[in-house]
């Protein structure tokens, strides 16, 4: 039987790689309004093993994702040029392994066995796979069954093509994550995302340097978790960018002109970047191809990968994120602001 390979759907009509269409543009459900994702976003999205208040019974749509067993057969690896743009000829893709290849095709025929789901999308990568299911029509059985039997019949699949029996937790973690998605909710900024993870691993792979986290930066008598290029906290050419209320228009203009005509020849900007203004300066500085330490409150999540913005930025060297390790939180406290923007006074000062 010939495997099913990954398959990517665009947003606006789910084809398969063989020419079949399960979801009609005609159906509705995505528009071409606002993306499920913004460019803020500090990771994408937070998922977690169950989200308490929701039913899992009703008709809705779920980011799913399923990790790999450590000892288990690597479900790809990647090939290609991190260089060339997504979907052209020579990208980053996944090559299958023969357990990926048994994974895609389960997924791709799971409505099949049960009418009720429907596959927008997927993506078996190296360790862990993406699936945008939409379960139709209110079930009896929980969205754990389905999963459950997704992985039961991989486990099988896999077991007779290696002549010995290999169970579900052999070659996937326990449980899974799963993000439900709003309906009136564009889902353009997912399908991007599950379409251009290969993209992302291949960047992280070809340029690691880009790509560092650690948790022991020290700066001053702390330690904090940073997230990017490295190098850019050891440019002793930086400045803090922060807008005072008590600045006048004329203050603000005198600064924003320094801070762009500094960062156009090098200069590292560092803020959180929480104002209107702030955040002014920096799109306008990324422009003139500044570099960018942000510092962010939140602690990074166990698999941080900056949102699609400030992941391209990673990718060309010019984004460092610095945490300060703090629960999240709907909005930033004041006590929050000031520790950042203290912390960006201490990192562009003369003590480094």
């Amino acid at each position: 039987m010939k495997s099913q390979e990954n398959t990517v759907f665009s947003s606006r009509e789910a084809i398969l790689s063989s020419g079949e269409k399960i979801l009609s543009s005609g159906e509705g459900i995505l528009s071409s309004g606002e993306g499920i994702l913004s460019s803020g976003d500090s990771s994408l999205p937070r998922y977690h093993k169950r989200a308490h208040a929701h039913n899992y019974h009703a008709p809705f749509i779920y980011h799913i994702i399923l990790k790999k067993n450590g000892t288990a057969e690597r479900f790809g690896t990647v090939t290609g040029d991190a260089s060339i743009a997504p979907g052209q000829a020579g990208c980053a893709c996944i090559k299958l392994s023969r357990l990926g290849s048994i994974i895609a095709r389960s997924i791709y025929t799971l409505p099949q066995q049960y009418p009720v789901l429907q596959i927008y999308q997927y993506m078996v990568m190296p360790d862990h796979v993406h699936i945008l299911l939409r379960v139709k029509e209110w079930t009896e059985k929980h969205l754990d069954y389905y999963i459950a039997a997704l992985a039961s019949e991989i486990a099988r699949k896999y077991s007779g093509l290696r002549g010995n029996t290999v169970s579900q937790s052999e070659i996937f973690q326990h449980g899974y994550c799963d993000k439900p998605l709003l309906l009136e909710r564009s889902l353009d900024g997912l399908f991007r995302y599950i379409r251009e993870n290969p993209h992302r691993l291949a960047m992280r792979l070809q340029h690691p340097q880009f790509f560092q986290r650690t948790r022991t930066l020290r700066i001053a008598d702390k330690e904090y978790e940073a997230y990017g290029n490295l190098f850019l906290f050891r440019n002793p050419d930086k400045k803090a960018v922060k807008i005072s209320r008590k600045f006048s228009s004329e203050e603000v203009g005198q600064k924003r002109a320094r801070w762009l005509h500094d960062a156009k020849h090098g200069t590292v900007l560092v803020s959180p970047f929480i104002s209107k203004e702030e955040k002014a300066i920096r799109s306008e500085a990324e422009a003139l191809g500044a570099k960018i330490i942000l510092i962010v409150p939140e602690a990074f999540p166990e698999r941080f990968k900056p949102a699609a913005h400030d992941f391209t930025l990673c990718s060309q060297g010019r984004l460092l994120i610095i945490s300060l390790g703090r629960s999240p939180s709907p909005s930033i406290s004041r006590e929050q602001s000031l520790a950042m923007n203290n912390l960006a006074e201490i990192i562009t000062s003369d003590w480094l």
